[in-house]
């Protein structure tokens, strides 16, 4: 037998004798995708201090167009983008940077505000914007139709714009769709099936915390000395811990998607639909897997104690997770933020989800996000490596 076989076989054992430890790497991750599903389903809170853009496509002329288009530069908490691209081009890209919306004034708006049959602005919303977000962005461009609608009667009529105003007719003004499609049908996502990547993807990544005590504790206990002395060298150690803790970080994954899709509707939420990409969500599965085992072994490399590997990997994961958009969606933070979250790869990995359960993506539309998990992976995995092997020659072999 091959010495990784040996060393899978005995990383296998190690995993399977702390009982303890794998229900709570199973079990608490699980709890809390349900409760963070649950308590934030029905949850509205407006983002504060923060100017979310959207795309704003014209089509129309006119004086009432004009005072829609002075009305809208006034709308408070949102910044309006004037592209040039036609608006399925911008449907296409919503997700791509920090735009999340896209409004459209079609051609005869403003002469048909009053008529029996107006022209309805289209909005677009991307897939990966809370219901909370788009229910404000919505309410707020209902309200400024509905000033603007109001005055225009009172123009027309001589007389006090609240004498007779139709507001189903305002309530027509606005046609409203999600970009997310499942099923072929148009309709919003659910508070869980944009939660459940998100907390998979943080609850993958603290892999490193049983991964990194592991390694510490073998490593006083002279395990490694020894095996060093047998002539094992340092990628087959590493890869002795790579492959287990890859596949229990893939069997966290299904776990967690079990309970979105059985669990949460059984206790009264949502049921999370997974589509029918596979091959894409294995490949965001794996690699997501692979850097966060990588990660783990370079943290549990760099540590010294059992308690510094604890501290470190619950602070700096939660540092992850806040700046790739896991706890905040990336498009509401301040500029400066949104350009560090870039090199998060929680954020990597997030896309990559994102990409298959709301926008219904394949393998080609997750490649980015493979890519960049892999090579995060594979220099964690180097550097553990260049470290390994410092430390042994610093320790005279």
């Amino acid at each position: 037998m091959p010495p990784v076989a040996h060393l899978v076989k005995k990383e296998t054992l190690l995993l399977l004798r702390d009982r303890n430890a794998l229900v709570l790497l199973f079990v608490m991750p699980a709890i809390f995708i349900l409760i963070m599903s649950l308590a934030l389903q029905n949850r509205f809170a407006a983002e504060n201090g923060v100017k979310l853009k959207y795309y704003l496509v014209n089509q129309d002329a006119g004086p009432v167009n004009a005072q829609l288009l002075d009305s809208l530069r006034k709308l408070e908490g949102f910044s309006a983008i004037r592209p040039s691209s036609p608006p399925a081009t911008l449907e296409n890209h919503l997700a791509d940077g920090d735009t999340r919306f896209l409004l459209v004034v079609p051609k005869g708006f403003g002469s048909a505000l009053m008529s029996a049959q107006p022209e309805s602005l289209r909005i677009s919303i991307s897939a990966d914007v809370t219901p909370q977000t788009a229910r404000l962005f919505t309410a707020s461009l209902r309200a400024t139709l509905g000033r603007l609608y109001l005055r225009q009667l009172a123009k027309r009529s001589g007389r006090s714009a609240a004498s007779a105003p139709d507001f189903d007719l305002v309530n027509r003004l606005i046609d409203v769709q999600s970009t997310y499609t499942p099923r072929g049908h148009n309709q919003f996502p659910s508070s869980v099936q944009q939660n459940v990547p998100a907390w998979l993807l943080f609850a993958m990544f603290f892999i490193a915390i049983p991964l990194s005590t592991t390694w510490v504790q073998e490593r006083d206990q002279g395990t490694y000395a020894r095996l060093r002395g047998m002539g094992v060298g340092a990628p087959t150690m590493l890869a002795g811990k790579l492959f287990p803790y890859v596949v229990l970080n893939l069997l966290q994954v299904a776990l967690m998607l079990l309970v979105g899709v059985y669990v949460v509707p059984w206790v009264g939420g949502e049921q999370l639909t997974t589509g029918s990409a596979w091959g894409a969500l294995a490949l965001v599965s794996a690699a997501a897997s692979f850097a966060a085992v990588s990660y783990a072994l370079l943290v549990a490399n760099l540590v010294t104690t059992g308690e510094q590997a604890t501290i470190f990997t619950g602070v700096a994961n939660l540092l992850m997770a806040a700046l790739g958009g896991i706890m905040v969606p990336r498009f509401v933070m301040p500029a400066a933020m949104q350009a560090v979250s870039h090199y998060s790869p929680m954020a990597w990995g997030l896309d990559g989800f994102l990409d298959v359960f709301l926008r219904g993506g394949g393998v080609g539309m997750v490649v980015d996000s493979v890519w960049r998990l892999g090579i995060f992976g594979a220099l964690c995995l180097l550097a553990t490596g260049a470290w390994m092997t410092y430390r042994r020659g610093r320790a005279g072999g």
